[in-house]
């Protein structure tokens, strides 16, 4: 009942925001082999009611199996493969460079508030997978998060290709 005064408070004030997604770059796959696509998620933010960060804007990334913290050198090469779980990647410091073996697509992730990925080219997908190169002078951090069951988190692909900076901005 406070959440609905809430917002027919706000909505005679003018104060309603309109909903905001997560837009996020994606490895997937299509036709055996590995594509980008800009993925949209289709469950909004929303206003936070635990303590600590009520008021603010959460967003729940569904059920996880496990979470990796990883320190990764610089100007390291990661090779050639596939995604071993569906996972979300994020790199919390460092500069990525992803690439596909087919010389199609590329994308640069920077790490930090706007380095999460979703990593979805498992062997049942893609045949190849992709490449990932670690360019700074400085050591990536990334944690890994595989999801539970393996299962995609509910979404929306805006379009082939990996989101711009634009697309991601404004969360």
């Amino acid at each position: 009942m406070a959440r609905l005064l809430a917002l027919l408070g706000a909505l005679m004030l003018g104060v309603v925001q309109a909903q905001q997604f997560l837009n996020l770059t994606t490895i997937t796959g299509r036709n055996n082999v590995s594509v980008f696509e800009c993925w949209q998620l289709t469950t909004p933010f929303a206003t936070s009611d635990v303590p600590g960060v009520v008021g603010s804007q959460t967003l729940f990334l569904g059920g996880v199996a496990n979470a990796t913290y990883t320190v990764i050198p610089p100007r390291f090469n990661g090779g050639l493969h596939r995604a071993p779980f569906k996972q979300w990647v994020w790199f919390v410091s460092g500069l990525v460079h992803l690439s596909l073996p087919n010389g199609t697509n590329e994308a640069i992730v920077y790490g930090g508030r706007y380095g999460l990925i979703f990593a979805d080219d498992t062997s049942d997908i893609s045949g190849w997978g992709h490449m990932t190169h670690y360019l700074g002078g400085d050591e990536t951090i990334a944690i890994t998060i595989p999801v539970q069951d393996n299962a995609r988190p509910p979404h929306t692909a805006l379009h082939d290709g990996a989101c711009t900076l634009e697309e991601t901005i404004g969360v």
